[in-house]
């Protein structure tokens, strides 16, 4: 039965069957795989951002047919300068990015739920690295 309280252990299973820790190795392995998926989820969430508010400019941007960029420049399924095919393969990759997202997310919720005091640290300190290292990438974009 599965401890429904925090508890300090080096033996724990981890969201599958297989992954079954019961040494402070395998704990430490696990604590450093956790913390580079929350950062990597940060690090996620700052690029999705970025690349909405690059659609967002862009859409926004009137086209200047003086310059060779007016095809690329907006990313508006109601432009003429552009195709509805075009942004409907944006569309699909801001899908895809937030398909993962939330995959990872979960995973990372699941991993709190195993009430592993050293798995659910990684977490907290995962995010907190992550956003710290994330965070100004958006405001150079």
């Amino acid at each position: 039965m599965m401890a429904m309280y925090f508890f300090v252990s080096d033996q724990v299973v981890l969201l599958f069957d297989f992954w079954n820790i019961h040494s402070v190795e395998g704990m430490v392995l696990t604590v450093v795989i956790v913390l580079l998926v929350t950062v990597s989820y940060e690090m996620l969430k700052v690029e999705t951002v970025k690349l909405d508010k690059k659609i967002l400019d862009l859409m926004a941007a009137p086209p200047n047919p003086q310059d060779g960029t007016a095809e690329t420049l907006p990313i508006n399924p109601n432009s003429q300068n552009i195709s509805c095919k075009r942004w409907i393969w944006v569309h699909v990759l801001q899908s895809v990015l937030h398909i993962i997202q939330v995959v990872l997310s979960y995973f990372l919720m699941l991993c709190a739920m195993s009430y592993n005091v050293w798995v659910f640290l990684s977490l907290i300190a995962g995010a907190g690295i992550g956003y710290f290292v994330a965070y100004p990438l958006i405001k150079t974009c």
